[in-house]
């Protein structure tokens, strides 16, 4: 689809600070060994769009280390490919912008300099694996200015989401911010596919007017003036706007059926590759429904957990419905249930820490003042 420009937005807000509050969301673990960025990136790619950009946040090294040249998305090129669109953070610190408007702004020229008919937006915080082709073929079918990509919520979604009102042809009727996604409610996924020129005056006109948010102040004002269609997503789309809906979504990948609809699809979700040696499963090693990565050592009980690279368990330590992200120690008859630790944590023997399944306790790293 070399008619189809990308740009995705990573200034997606942090809504998971307890857990990090200088890693951007774009660059948190997901899945044992991707990070959320990963799913817009190579959904793109999958849909053969040739040139995309990245607009980065505010604390973007991590975002910088994992995509590096993008050779993992086939974008490393000599024509087109990746290019990073980053943010002025000394004007940021001085004078902070709400709102996306000004980010895209900034960037119109990207998206003047790709001469392409469409413009493909994404954010960075669903986990779902998306055939834009099908998108574009609807787009197109429907004659539309803009077409959504949005998910029916098949049960309540606690957190903040904008909401679409469709009729049966997916024409868009209503838009809205809720402050609580209810059931078979459409949550608005933050795909966007528009033609370039339109985008151009619609961005341009929204700047100097003082408006700040494309969904709800520009998109919902042209509810009526364009003809706006919603592309429903059938299969598995979380939405991570918070600590709770990163650890819902992260446990569904432990069931087989939600694993396959993301990673063993036709299209593949890409990530940073990095050559370790296999899990290693000692002889008292236990493991039963769970997500291992490579580089794990084993001497403890592992159940219903995911495991990112190179954490290590300790002789008779039990670890349950918790994600341990990468270079993690846990300690010789630790126990652990329901708990989110940060990489690099060093779990005391003996230690005993346990959330609960709507309160995940978060292990951290604590900064010294």
């Amino acid at each position: 689809m070399s008619d189809i420009l990308g740009l995705i937005n990573l200034q997606c807000p942090n809504t998971m600070k307890e857990l990090n509050a200088k890693r951007p969301l774009a660059s948190e673990p997901f899945g044992a060994k991707f990070r959320l960025m990963d799913f817009a990136l190579s959904n793109m790619v999958n849909a053969g769009i040739d040139t995309v950009g990245l607009i980065l946040p505010f604390h973007s090294r991590s975002v910088l280390d994992h995509v590096r040249s993008a050779k993992e998305w086939d974008l490393a090129r000599k024509q087109h490919g990746l290019y990073y669109l980053p943010m002025d953070e000394e004007e940021e610190l001085l004078h902070p912008k709400e709102g996306d408007i000004y980010s895209y702004y900034k960037n119109l020229r990207y998206v003047e300099a790709g001469q392409r008919k469409y413009l493909l937006l994404s954010g960075c915080d669903v986990v779902a694996n998306i055939d834009y082709e099908e998108v574009l073929h609807f787009h197109r079918k429907h004659n539309a200015n803009i077409t959504l990509v949005y998910k029916k919520q098949d049960a309540d979604c606690p957190g903040e989401g904008y909401v679409l009102k469709t009729k049966a042809n997916g024409h868009v009727t209503g838009m809205k911010k809720a402050e609580n996604v209810k059931k078979d409610e459409n949550l608005f996924l933050g795909g966007v596919l528009i033609d370039c020129e339109l985008f151009l005056r619609m961005i341009r006109r929204a700047n100097f007017g003082g408006k700040w948010k494309f969904f709800n102040e520009v998109l919902a004002d042209n509810v009526e003036n364009l003809r706006i269609f919603g592309f429903s997503v059938k299969g598995y789309a979380k939405r991570i706007n918070s600590i709770d809906s990163y650890f819902q979504s992260s446990m569904d990948m432990l069931k087989l059926e939600n694993w396959r609809e993301i990673f063993h699809q036709d299209n593949r979700i890409y990530t940073k590759i990095k050559d370790e040696a296999p899990a290693k499963y000692m002889e008292e090693a236990r493991v039963t429904d769970s997500l291992v990565a490579n580089g794990c050592i084993i001497e403890g009980t592992v159940e219903n957990s995911i495991l990112f690279r190179k954490v290590r368990v300790g002789r008779n330590a039990v670890i349950r419905n918790s994600i341990i992200m990468q270079n993690t120690n846990v300690g010789e008859d630790a126990v652990l249930d329901y708990v989110i630790c940060d990489k690099d944590r060093e779990i005391q023997p003996e230690a005993v820490l346990e959330g609960t399944e709507k309160e995940p306790l978060c292990i951290i790293k604590h900064e010294v003042r």
